[in-house]
């Protein structure tokens, strides 16, 4: 007798990382793919027609923010959840404040696969060990996977830099950096110190692009450079994404910015540092603040764009067009032939592992800017495949994800590659966007063993995610 299968999405454009399977029908069972045929026989609780759309691996979005940066109310309800999933994301890793992700989590699930790092705070040389060491550990026992150096927001010492790199990898748990020191800021030279403080320990940079903004030297010369060490530091992984607008944060301690990323983008913008500065920012169109409009994150300018940052600068998400297109071009596509020829489009291995959003609450741009790179002929569909499934799930061991095959996840993504728009998001066999509505609940967490005891005291659905096989803990060694 033939099985009923619970979903069934029929005559879809099939396309992994492995490659192109053609027009197929895609059968699901229990959370799992049981089939990809040119035409299933069975039957199921549901179908989806799916022809003419592309179906991709579920998005795994390496760099997320799933709550509001500039101020997200613990117990509240975060969106973000529900705007991944209608961008095509099944499994998200916060990168900024994973312990209030945690305090959302059931008010916000909306069926993805979640896990992340917990943001440490700015530490100078006086900063006991102890202090570091003891941060690390209660970010692993309250539930992530890892920390982060908020260096280019909130920078620490270099020195302090370091023994947070070297506490982390003393753990065995994740360890990212938003490169920027109180030496360096957040540009090339702050990558490359970030490199040397790392000193050959694992290491994921964050959005390689946003450093990259000419304030260095020539552009094409900075991601000439940056990717060359890249190649020169096989330990160290990394992400890029395509958004032109940053984030940033505009609280004021008097008149100055605690954000040393709002006094980059003055300065590059030409504008005092200060209040004032900002202010005429807003008038000449060059700074915005997210408001909160229908549903979504928008960035507004101008008067309103002021009024909105003025009405509560302390929880203002301010954002400057300061991300430039080449680079986020050259790092998302950069990769090496066979013969070892930096190149832009045809075959080879990536030098940058993973587009992301650096998204979450907003700009969820993956899939929308993937498939543009895939219409200039810069990727290909198993390559966007690749970036934004397969390859972020290898870097932090996330099993079953990134193929459209038997026995993976049923995780999966149709999308109007010509209109660049998301159909159709399915999670671990269960539709959470129908294409209209975000229809997904519930979820998973993805921890270590450190951080079970207080998932199960939150009730939180939970895994426990070892990241021994991940490429972050097995990629390699500096070259010398």
């Amino acid at each position: 007798m033939t099985r009923t299968l619970d979903l069934i999405v029929r005559r879809a454009h099939v396309a992994d990382a492995e490659g192109e399977r053609g027009v197929a029908d895609v059968g699901v069972a229990d959370g799992m793919i049981t089939a990809v045929e040119p035409e299933l026989s069975a039957t199921a609780a549901r179908e989806v027609d799916a022809d003419g759309l592309v179906l991709l691996p579920g998005v795994v979005d390496s760099h997320v923010h799933l709550t509001d940066l500039a101020g997200s109310d613990p117990a509240g309800r975060s969106p973000a959840h529900e705007r991944l999933a209608r961008a095509g994301v099944t499994t998200a890793v916060e990168f900024f404040d994973f312990r209030t992700v945690l305090d959302q989590w059931h008010a916000s699930a909306a069926g993805l696969t979640i896990l992340g790092l917990q943001g440490l705070p700015a530490y100078t040389d006086g900063t006991p060990a102890g202090r570091i060491r003891d941060d690390v550990g209660a970010a692993l026992r309250e539930g992530a996977i890892g920390i982060k150096l908020l260096g280019g927001h909130f920078p620490s010492t270099p020195d302090a830099s370091a023994r947070a790199i070297a506490e982390g990898a003393d753990a065995g748990c994740y360890v990212a950096f938003h490169a920027g020191t109180t030496a360096n800021g957040s540009n090339l030279d702050g990558m490359r110190e970030a490199l040397r403080l790392a000193d050959g320990r694992p290491l994921h940079l964050a959005h390689t692009n946003a450093y990259l903004r000419g304030a260095v030297t020539d552009l094409v010369e900075e991601n000439r450079i940056a990717l060359a060490l890249l190649q020169e530091h096989p330990e160290v992984v990394s992400e890029a994404h395509l958004a032109p607008l940053n984030l940033c944060l505009g609280g004021l301690d008097g008149d100055r910015f605690t954000d040393h990323i709002v006094v980059n983008c003055l300065r590059i913008g030409g504008y005092s540092t200060d209040r004032a500065g900002l202010v005429r920012a807003f008038a000449d169109g060059f700074a915005h603040c997210l408001r909160q409009e229908a549903g979504q994150a928008v960035p507004v300018t101008g008067d309103a764009g002021r009024e909105v940052w003025e009405s509560d600068p302390a929880r203002a998400s301010l954002c400057f067009p300061v991300n430039r297109r080449l680079s986020g071009f050259m790092q998302s596509c950069a990769r090496r032939d066979a013969n070892g020829t930096l190149r832009f489009d045809g075959a080879g291995d990536f030098v940058v592992d993973a587009i992301s959003s650096d998204g979450g609450y907003w700009r969820n741009l993956v899939l929308d800017q993937g498939l543009a790179l895939v219409q200039f002929g810069a990727l290909s569909l198993p390559q966007l495949a690749h970036k934004t499934s397969r390859a972020p799930a290898a870097l932090f061991g996330v099993p079953g994800k990134g193929r459209i095959a038997p026995g993976f996840d049923a995780d999966l993504v149709a999308v109007d590659s010509g209109r660049r728009s998301v159909r159709l998001t399915v999670a671990m066999g269960q539709v959470i966007f129908d294409g209209e509505r975000v229809v997904g609940t519930g979820g998973t967490v993805l921890t270590t063993e450190h951080g079970t005891a207080a998932l199960r005291a939150r009730r939180i659905p939970h895994r426990v995610l070892d990241l021994a096989d991940s490429d972050f803990l097995t990629r390699g060694t500096p070259v010398a």
